[in-house]
């Protein structure tokens, strides 16, 4: 180990330091490039998910029955009566849904946003009470598909009872009138759907049974109901629900949401806050080698090495958008690390050094990757990954005497002192 003078040190820990903290302030200009570059994403989403209909919602199948409310007041002593008109909702004793989802990428400019169309099969049984024909209007009463217009691809028409019936377009979904009759009443058909970012069923019978097809590869169900059945491969989805109650809240849903595995921006968000371990690490690696070789570098070249470095993540950033990520990743990470590696080698004149340097880049960036691959384990994986970095700095510093103050401060002084 060569001895380095204590001053001279001093001085070029400093100025390391200071290049560290002027990185890191680069680190964090890539990171509001990203965050631009997400915006330019989240624009692009909501532009053609908005085409596609947005986010499918069925809020249901119901029996609506027209009557008139009698309301009595009572003014200046006399009782008196108004007729107002109002609508009674029927809600199925049983209703099974059976739907085939099929997704495709749409792209606008370099982005690509999952839309899907696809089946949407409804079967209902409704047990009806023998209404009064003299309050209500049976001959007024129809069936409601509740969808929203801009999911909705074709124009079907409702099974009752056996009966075919013709449909028209209500602002809350597909109407049709029928001919209403008390008892038992059944219900079926079948409409073409689109939608984007979600498909949710609101839970409308009393026994609601739901079943998804989809080929998309990684659903995000929903949080209130879990499916009771669920296979998950590559090629896409099958997952089911069979719930035998109703719970009367509003806001219960079945369903998915399209959850994009390969999202760049969020691996590419993580990456970036690990981004003072690929400034620090290869710094400690340089340091080391001034302090057991014969390298000697200056502020500038460790300046250029921390640059190359940061260089790193905007290669990432520009290339997955483009690519796959891990190919991205793969170019950017041999890049940087063969560019520090051979400039290293060049200023050492020796071969060695820069094939020991690619080993220590080799390791970091691998160790990233497996980080962002193992997303529930990061913190593990970085705390070990830190512990490991100081152990090794520790090991390799035990024997040197970094600051030797007689060398700074003369002798007699040390002496005159009241320390």
């Amino acid at each position: 180990m060569k001895k380095i003078d204590s001053f001279s040190m001093a001085v070029k820990l400093t100025s390391i330091g200071i290049i560290i903290v002027s990185l890191l302030l680069g680190n964090c200009s890539i990171k509001s490039k990203l965050k631009d570059r997400k915006e330019a994403y989240d624009y692009a989403e909501r532009t053609i998910s908005n085409s596609a209909g947005g986010g499918f919602l069925f809020r249901g199948l119901t029996l609506a029955v027209p009557y008139d409310e009698i309301e009595e007041k009572i003014v200046d002593g006399k009782c008196i009566r108004t007729k107002k008109s109002n609508i009674r909702y029927f809600n199925p004793s049983e209703i099974k849904i059976d739907s085939i989802i099929n997704t495709e990428m749409r792209t606008v400019g370099i982005y690509s946003v999952p839309v899907f169309t696809g089946d949407l099969c409804v079967q209902g049984t409704f047990t009806l009470e023998n209404l009064n024909s003299n309050q209500f209007y049976l001959d007024k009463a129809y069936f409601l598909l509740q969808l929203d217009e801009t999911s909705i691809l074709s124009h079907p028409e409702f099974i009752i009872n056996g009966k075919s019936y013709k449909t028209t377009l209500k602002n809350s979904g597909i109407k049709s009138d029928i001919v209403y009759k008390p008892g038992t009443m059944t219900f079926s058909t079948a409409v073409k759907i689109r939608g984007a970012r979600n498909f949710f069923c609101k839970i409308n019978g009393e026994d609601t049974k739901l079943t998804i097809k989809s080929n998309w590869p990684s659903p995000g169900f929903t949080e209130s109901y879990l499916p009771n059945k669920r296979t998950l491969t590559e090629e896409g989805f099958e997952a089911s629900w069979n719930l035998p109650f109703n719970s009367g809240y509003s806001e219960d849903f079945l369903g998915f949401s399209l959850v994009d595995s390969v999202n760049v921006y969020k691996k590419l968000d993580r990456a970036i806050n690990y981004g003072f371990l690929f400034i620090i690490v290869p710094f400690i690696a340089l340091f080391l080698f001034e302090l057991f070789t014969n390298l000697n570098l200056n502020p500038l070249q460790y300046l250029l090495s921390g640059a190359a470095s940061v260089v790193f993540f905007l290669l990432l950033l520009a290339f997955s958008e483009h690519i796959n990520f891990g190919w991205a990743y793969l170019i950017s990470s041999v890049a940087s690390g063969l560019l520090i590696s051979v400039y290293v080698a060049s200023i050492a004149r020796k071969a060695f050094t820069g094939l020991t340097l690619s080993g220590v880049f080799g390791g970091l960036y691998g160790y990233l990757y497996f980080s962002l691959k193992s997303e529930d384990n990061a913190l593990l994986i970085g705390s070990l990954f830190a512990f490991f970095i100081i152990a090794v700095l520790m090991y390799f510093t035990r024997n040197e005497k970094l600051f030797n103050i007689k060398k700074i401060i003369p002798e007699n002084k040390i002496e005159n002192s009241n320390c």
